[in-house]
């Protein structure tokens, strides 16, 4: 089973997205978590990515939530109700020393909204 799950940031100019596919055969899934920049109202480029996990993996939609913090400067992806990974577009990680990618629950300063 294919998954996709996004959230687009209020300005409507990103949008983190998590993606698991199975390329028709289990085995040979993949997962990301992307940002990526809205042009026009549609997808645009990705900005970055982070590689999740390959092979087969028990997963449903119900079991993935992709947030933003409240300042809408960093996106979560929630697996199973933990904080997996965030994003934070590059001309925001110079507001502190600690941001870039993460794959740390307790990433410092992270209050998402529910």
């Amino acid at each position: 089973m294919d998954l996709f799950h996004c959230a687009m940031r209020a300005k409507g100019d990103l949008a983190g997205a998590f993606e698991y596919d199975e390329a028709d055969d289990p085995t040979n899934a993949t997962a990301y978590f992307y940002l990526y920049r809205i042009e026009d109202g549609r997808t645009g480029s990705v900005i970055d990515a982070i590689h999740i996990r390959s092979g087969d993996w028990a997963i449903a939609e119900a079991d993935i939530s992709v947030r933003w913090d409240r300042d809408e400067r960093r996106v979560g992806l929630f697996i199973f109700g933990a904080l997996w990974a965030t994003l934070i577009p590059p001309w925001a990680q110079n507001m502190a020393s600690d941001m870039g990618k993460t794959f740390s629950p307790t990433f410092l300063g992270l209050k998402l909204n529910s």
